[in-house]
């Protein structure tokens, strides 16, 4: 005999999972069984209501669940955390197990919770919990921790997570389940959120549900998310270039409330420079390599010049974009695609870089591995003569020898006759 039933008359009956303990509450959609050493009735009933109450908000935004009922377990642990995980019924059916971990009594948190809910949405796209993170573990962390927030409102936890994205962008979007066994690329799976929020923010919630829907076509086998994107309905490149360009300097909605931007891999104050990333900060597939170019170099009536090289063996996409300041909220003013040919050489240019904004150079391989991908760039204004070659590991370094004089105007003619692709934002 349990120790309480909070029974409804429209309750779906009792959860295949096999309940372990007689403490444990019913409701509509959930039953929670406790460990008497971390929780009580009083709490178990709250982690319910919080259940209850994230699922009619995910059901309500158009996402579908499991209409079996599900267990949620709370259970002793050195520290506060959540699992949800699937089991299969004798019927066959599959539906999520949730288990909450607690330190301490009334420990129990209602981020956890709800984020928890938003897997066992997750696993009626995908079917089980292996097939959901062995088809990208990044998207299953990224959404539910963006989702939450429209069950509770806690854009504080967004934040602080998007900040481990942020952080450390030249990471490969697609990490596998081993990255929850390492803290760093752990952190960077529930950093994705700052994309499905970016998502969102451009192409509304039905776009990023679709994501999981393309998703359910393919559950159990990595997903390379150019080709999600496209299944719901959006142009890949035009995509991921406009996201790179907001990256540089957070023009979102919500750029304002974040203290600092993304890790900007070089500030150039003189030129002409060039350069490339570290070792440790090369790109991997689909992360990002950003290059700020400031104001104070510009002059008035030259354009700014870029040139790229890149690993050929993979494709590349980079973006030169004006912007009104740096840092977050920044404000896009102009976005120039860098023309990457099927060698990994690459031009693009600013008109009239003339002091009054500031530039960024943002690149990213285009690739579903975690193999680094190094590149090399070279940046100056629109008459200045090229820079000396770089020395081993990247310097930047320029020499008082003399330099050729007119190659790098002969490029930039060239450049100039490509006529790439530009967007102008005017606010």
């Amino acid at each position: 005999m349990h120790l309480l039933t909070v029974a409804s008359a429209l309750a779906v009956g009792p959860p295949c999972a096999p309940i372990q303990s007689e403490l444990f509450i019913e409701g509509e959609n959930f039953w929670v069984q406790w460990d008497e050493a971390v929780a009580d009735v009083d709490e178990a009933q709250q982690v319910l209501d919080w259940a209850e109450e994230a699922r009619e908000v995910y059901l309500d935004l158009g996402w579908s669940v499991t209409d079996q009922t599900v267990l949620v377990r709370i259970e002793q642990a050195p520290s506060t955390g959540g699992l949800c995980t699937t089991t299969e019924c004798e019927d066959g059916q599959v539906v999520p197990l949730i288990t909450l971990f607690s330190s301490a009594p009334a420990k129990t948190s209602e981020n956890v919770t709800k984020h928890e809910v938003v897997h066992a949405f997750e696993y009626a796209y995908m079917g089980t919990y292996l097939d959901a993170i062995t088809s990208w573990s990044w998207w299953v962390e990224g959404t539910a921790t963006w989702l939450t927030t429209h069950a509770d409102g806690d854009l504080l936890t967004w934040r602080l997570e998007s900040r481990n994205y942020l952080e450390q962008p030249w990471l490969g979007l697609h990490q596998t389940p081993v990255a929850y066994s390492d803290p760093q690329t752990s952190s960077f799976l529930y950093g994705t959120a700052f994309l499905a929020q970016y998502i969102e923010d451009e192409y509304g919630m039905d776009a990023m549900r679709r994501t999981w829907e393309y998703g359910a076509g393919v559950t159990g086998t990595p997903i390379y998310l150019p080709d999600a994107i496209e299944g719901a309905g959006i142009e890949w490149e035009p995509f991921w270039q406009d996201f790179m360009a907001t990256l540089s300097v957070m023009d979102t909605p919500y750029g304002d409330d974040f203290t600092a931007g993304p890790h900007i891999e070089r500030h150039l104050r003189s030129l002409p420079a060039e350069g490339s990333p570290k070792n440790d900060r090369q790109p991997q597939g689909l992360g990002v390599s950003i290059i700020h170019i400031a104001s104070s170099v510009g002059v008035a009536g030259r354009p700014l010049e870029v040139s790229f090289s890149g690993d050929s063996d993979v494709s590349w996409m980079g973006v030169l974009v004006r912007t009104k300041r740096t840092g977050p909220g920044g404000r896009v003013k102009e976005v120039v695609p860098v023309e990457i040919g099927s060698d990994g050489e690459g031009t693009a240019s600013l008109e009239d870089f003339d002091g009054s904004h500031e530039a960024y150079l943002v690149v990213s391989p285009q690739d579903i591995t975690l193999e680094p991908r190094d590149f090399s760039w070279s940046v100056a204004l629109g008459g200045d003569l090229a820079p000396e070659p770089a020395e081993p590991g990247g310097c930047a370094c320029t020499s008082a020898a003399h330099r050729g004089p007119g190659m790098m105007g002969l490029l930039f003619l060239w450049i100039g006759l490509r006529y790439p692709r530009r967007r102008s934002r005017v606010d």
